[in-house]
């Protein structure tokens, strides 16, 4: 908080301090994934990128897999990633916990996507007005449709469920397998070369 010992360092302005951007970031990946329950941790491991402002909003984007939740968190104000080439380890019970298929999602891997993508959509009351649009899954396994889901970026409120959409014919339809679905999630698998591959195929607008 000294801007005198900021500039030392090179700073124009005194730095938020690496330990408390590691805090939140820590503590946004314990409420999504283990309900605050700081008994689920295990281990963490972090790179700082980049430095923080005092007064800046943190995003942090993470993902599963098994019991390790990988993260990375960034500035919103201008898209600067902070925190890299990090992770959180859970405990076996916790990731167990999470492993299980949601109610109505049967035995499938995006299940647990969707229903993370529905409590971000929650944060952001900002993204329909930006987006404007309906998006419906069609998720398939074996060849077969097993689950759709909808992404209402168009309703006032925003919303991620699974079923028919609520708001009439969706803007774009997207038929992925669900296998195909997680390697593009887990950037395994390249959209435009899925796209062109016909791993992945889009309808409307």
């Amino acid at each position: 908080i000294d801007p005198s010992f900021a500039a030392m360092g090179g700073f124009a302005q005194p730095i938020l301090h690496g330990l408390c951007s590691f805090g939140y970031a820590v503590r946004h990946v314990m409420k999504t994934f283990a309900d605050n329950d700081m008994t689920k941790f295990k281990a963490v491991k972090v790179r700082f990128s980049k430095p923080v402002l005092p007064g800046q909003t943190l995003q942090t984007e993470m993902w599963k897999e098994g019991s390790r939740v990988f993260f990375r968190t960034k500035v919103v104000e201008n898209g600067n990633v902070c925190i890299s080439g990090a992770y959180v380890d859970l405990t076996c019970e916790a990731g167990a916990a999470q492993a299980q298929a949601p109610s109505g999602g049967g035995s499938l891997q995006c299940s647990a996507i969707f229903e993370e993508m529905g409590r971000q959509v929650k944060t952001r009351p900002d993204l329909p007005a930006k987006i404007k649009a309906v998006f419906q899954w069609n998720i398939t396994k074996d060849g077969q449709t097993a689950a759709t889901w909808i992404t209402d970026l168009k309703s006032k409120a925003g919303e991620v469920y699974q079923g028919e959409s609520h708001s009439g014919k969706p803007d774009c339809t997207i038929t992925v397998s669900d296998d195909n679905f997680m390697a593009l999630h887990n950037g395994k698998l390249n959209a435009q070369q899925a796209f062109m591959g016909g791993k992945l195929k889009l309808a409307g607008n």
